[in-house]
């Protein structure tokens, strides 16, 4: 912080009292951070690449794309086929969240980011949008009453 102006000479700077609290507190929730990262994370495959994709294979990594043994799609299974189908998914709550977050990372692709949609100004207007909309939506509950009176002077 060059810009304030370093104290006297001979100036005593006591420490303040908060920051006998705190830093050991922060030192604390840090040490707890790094002993669950390391013992508890890192042991995980949480924000890693998935482990069947291959760079020669399928060049740059997409988050979206399933790198798994393709299979049918849903729409094209026959009733009879329905129960082997369902039987071939992978239903830990891992198969879950990988789904899930391939799904955020899909529509993220399709309408914020990608060749069509990397216009900042886009972008920005379609945030504005949403919360205007979202606004209206919250309270146009307030004009309920006043568009039943409006026409009854």
């Amino acid at each position: 912080m060059s810009w304030f102006r370093p104290p006297p000479p001979h100036t005593q700077l006591r420490p303040w009292v908060p920051d006998a609290i705190f830093i050991p507190i922060s030192r604390a929730v840090e040490r707890v951070g790094v002993f669950f990262y390391n013992r508890v994370l890192n042991k995980t495959e949480i924000g890693l690449f998935d482990k069947r994709w291959n760079k020669n294979v399928h060049g740059p990594y997409c988050h979206w794309r399933y790198y798994g043994k393709l299979d049918t799609k849903l729409m094209d299974v026959k009733l009879g086929e329905l129960p082997a189908w369902i039987a071939r998914r992978e239903k830990t709550p891992s198969a879950f969240y990988n789904e899930f977050m391939r799904n955020v990372w899909r529509v993220h692709n399709l309408y914020y980011s990608g060749p069509v949609y990397n216009n900042t100004v886009k972008v920005i207007f379609r945030f504005i949008f949403a919360y205007s909309f979202l606004n209206w939506l919250v309270k146009s509950h307030r004009y309920v009453d006043f568009q039943k009176t409006m026409y009854h002077w």
